[in-house]
């Protein structure tokens, strides 16, 4: 079985480059993207090297949860030998993978191009527990917070934020540095697969259409599979 070619076009590097991050990596700053069907606004570090690679390969974000896991089988860089891999990776872009002239060498050449550092959930008012419960979805993954008025958050939100390690800072403002009425906690054990990348990829392709003046738009069929144009300049 061959899997779908499934990957968007690259934006310039230094339309990614808007904001330095504090953690030591590479550019990075926030993007608005649907993640596991919540809308979330997403602070991310850039894998630089690897945007660098994607946008000579002219390759962008890579947005299939069945060829992502299958690529998670495969160290980065190291060929190994599996004709049923490289009959499945045949159509694939360059950039993906190196196949071998022998019909059964392949290397992995993909890397995730991002680390979601924080996800942050706005909260309606009167939604507050709602929005708690929609950022514990992201608890394997990475830090969480929602984003709600101070002052109007109710016992109970507050309590399973509490219990679940989701902050909570002040609506509107954008660094959970200030304005923090309840610090996050860090996931104690990070999941680490195919859907783990894909969440990265997606914050990718968001970032992507939305520094090349192209929002996207998402939609559900979208959120699984198929590819996005992001708009390169």
């Amino acid at each position: 079985m061959q899997l779908p070619v499934v990957a968007s076009s690259p934006a310039p590097l230094a339309l990614l480059a808007s904001a330095a991050s504090s953690d030591g990596g590479g550019p990075g700053g926030p993007v608005r993207v649907m993640l596991l069907g919540v809308r979330v606004t997403a602070y991310a570090i850039i894998n630089v090297a690897e945007h660098r690679r994607r946008k000579t390969a002219g390759l962008g974000a890579v947005i299939s949860p069945a060829l992502l896991d299958r690529l998670m089988d495969l160290p980065i860089g190291i060929p190994v030998t599996d004709p049923v891999v490289w009959a499945e990776m045949a159509d694939q872009p360059c950039g993906i993978v190196e196949l071998g002239e022998d019909c059964a060498c392949v290397t992995r050449c993909l890397e995730s191009p991002l680390t979601i550092t924080d996800v942050v959930v706005d909260a309606a008012t009167g939604r507050e527990l709602r929005a708690v419960q929609d950022a514990s979805l992201f608890a394997g993954f990475t830090r969480r917070w929602i984003s709600a008025m101070s002052g109007r958050i109710p016992d109970a939100a507050m309590l399973e934020a509490k219990l679940c390690g989701v902050g909570i800072v002040d609506a509107g403002v954008v660094d959970q540095g200030r304005g923090q009425l309840l610090a996050a906690e860090k996931p104690q054990g990070l999941t680490r697969d195919g859907w783990s990348w894909l969440l990265e990829e997606k914050a990718y392709r968001s970032w992507l259409s939305r520094r090349a003046g192209n929002p996207e738009k998402e939609s559900p069929a979208r959120a699984t599979d198929g590819a996005s144009e992001a708009g390169a300049g």
